[in-house]
């Protein structure tokens, strides 16, 4: 270990750690633009020059790394390292290279969409001139079309090669590269390329300033308007950790980045998870609770309903009712679920919907997506506690031996197939709860509509048996109510021991559920647990 002082503040910190990240752990600020703790660091920008005692000149404090010195090389015959961020050296290098990098960008900030979490502002704002020396015409390199989802706004380019580094570094697509030198320098495309790999919108998360844009994001609102909900990914079993922006006024998602969880998905995710909220915002959404008379799904109240259904249920006798969990519910909703089931109706028959194509996993260079869409396909399978599939209860339904169906859904997509519909139509009741008019809520005796991932709370396992906690952005539709909640009045009318929160069923889960013992919703805090490993996440957490 290596003793250090920054500016004035001593710290011993292990051999090999930069001055910047030595410095962020004293939560101060070192200001800086080309580095990324994700990528190579190459010391471009210079705007995290530093006066190091015993240097000649002020050196990055990116690529500058401690150890541990010779007892004849210490400072004051005690510290490896002294280390000065406010004298006035530097400050007058942060002034100068702030004067060199607004140059030739436009500060066109009221019209960007980077404004409001733009670094460029903020350094500006904080150890920038109040004035420019400037005054002759700016250089102005042309917008450019890169791919599907991403331009580049060059005027407002700082070059700090971020974005160049992520296509070579982690998705490894080598799409981006620094055209030309000097004066000219200016990001590009390879000749012949475009850039429509998968991960391309994370270069936009990595550019410090407006550059980089998504489309998906131009001309929304600013993005302190939003309110900002920590979450989970829907869109496969990796589990990326999410920030989900959205607006309360109109109950709706603007934006979605990924939120750094090592153990996960390090800083990225996938353009697919971002822009997923576009396919739930599309959806034909289930609103009202429902009871079929005759041909037709008539509108009734939610107590009506559900005492319906479970008066219904309980007419036949425990082997022949079924009850399929989803992999798009959360372990809460699964667990009760199976509960309600086993205890409540007596079903024989527990199975995990798992009709769905599987698709190959797609591997970047430091990333890989899942080809298993079911975000909770792991949790789900644990919850349930039952080997049996949908194609398990389907040969149960032709054998006759199935007459009452408990489906829980939750896909955003048709999977069923004109056969498995036919074998459906089979049975003498069927309850569907779900968020989406479809093919199996059309043949329902009775609908009750359910939430997306986006509108609740509670808990998901990725294929990794990281047990993670997603949150609601926004509201369920109209009448419809989270997952749980629906299970919870069911629970209810069938005079089973109340649970009054997906706090309260985990707690149980914690009690029961091989793999997730000693784990609380306190311990997961927001990178979550790995299965197995709640008992010593705990002690470290108290």
């Amino acid at each position: 270990m290596a003793l250090i002082k920054i500016d004035g503040h001593e710290l011993e910190v292990e051999n090999g750690t930069t001055i910047l990240e030595a410095a962020k752990s004293l939560e101060k600020e070192i200001p800086h633009y080309c580095y990324h703790p994700g990528m190579t660091i190459v010391a471009s920008c210079r705007m995290c020059l530093v006066k190091v005692e015993g240097m000649p000149k002020l050196t990055p404090a990116c690529s500058t790394r401690i150890g541990e010195m010779p007892p004849q090389r210490k400072v004051d015959g005690k510290y490896d390292m002294v280390i000065s961020t406010e004298e006035q050296t530097v400050k007058d290098a942060q002034e100068s290279v702030l004067e060199f990098l607004l140059l030739n960008h436009p500060v066109d900030c009221p019209e960007c969409d980077q404004a409001g979490e733009c670094l460029l502002q903020d350094y500006s704002y904080k150890y920038g001139k109040d004035r420019s020396r400037f005054e002759f015409d700016k250089r102005v390199p042309p917008r450019k079309d890169l791919g599907p989802n991403m331009m580049l706004i060059g005027t407002r380019c700082i070059l700090c090669s971020r974005c160049v580094r992520f296509t070579q570094e982690i998705s490894g697509t080598n799409e981006l590269m620094v055209r030309q030198r000097g004066y000219d320098s200016q990001i590009d495309l390879f000749p012949g390329q475009s850039l429509d790999n998968k991960m391309s919108m994370n270069t936009a998360d990595v550019c410090p300033v407006g550059a980089l844009v998504t489309k998906d994001f131009l001309f929304k609102p600013r993005n302190w308007r939003y309110e900002n909900t920590r979450s989970v990914c829907p869109g496969c079993s990796v589990g990326c950790n999410i920030n989900i922006e959205s607006l309360e006024e109109d109950n709706k998602i603007y934006r979605i980045k990924p939120e750094e969880n090592q153990a996960v998905n390090q800083w990225w995710m996938c353009d697919d998870g971002r822009l997923l909220y576009h396919t739930y915002a599309k959806l034909n959404r289930l609103e009202h609770p429902m009871i079929r008379k005759g041909d037709e799904l008539a509108r009734h109240p939610w107590r009506m309903t559900l005492k319906a259904a479970v008066s219904k249920l309980k007419s036949f006798n425990a082997g022949e009712v079924a009850v399929i969990g989803s992999g798009y519910a959360t372990n809460e909703e699964n667990y009760l679920l199976q509960k309600v089931a086993r205890e409540g109706f007596g079903a024989k028959h527990v199975a995990i919907n798992d009709n769905f194509p599987k698709a190959d996993d797609i591997v970047y260079k430091q990333f890989t997506i899942k080809g298993e869409k079911l975000p909770n396909f792991q949790g789900a399978s644990d919850m349930l506690n039952s080997k049996d599939t949908l194609s398990d209860i389907l040969k149960a339904i032709d054998k006759g031996t199935v007459k009452a169906l408990y489906w829980l859904g939750g896909c955003p997509e048709d999977t069923l197939s004109e056969a498995q519909l036919d074998t459906l139509k089979q049975l003498d009741y069927l309850v569907v709860q779900d968020i989406r008019e479809s093919a199996l809520s059309s043949i329902a005796d009775v609908v009750l509509p359910g939430a997306s991932a986006y509108e609740k709370d509670g808990t998901f396992t990725n294929y990794q048996g990281q047990v993670q906690r997603i949150r609601p952005a926004i509201l369920p539709p109209k009448a419809a109510k989270t997952d749980l909640e629906i299970l919870q009045e069911i629970v209810n009318l069938l005079d089973m021991p109340k649970v009054l929160s997906p706090l309260k069923v985990f707690g149980e889960i914690a009690g029961t559920v091989d793999g997730y013992a000693g784990m609380s919703y306190k311990a997961l805090a927001n990178t979550g647990i790995k299965k197995g490993e709640g008992a010593t996440a705990t002690e470290t957490a108290g």
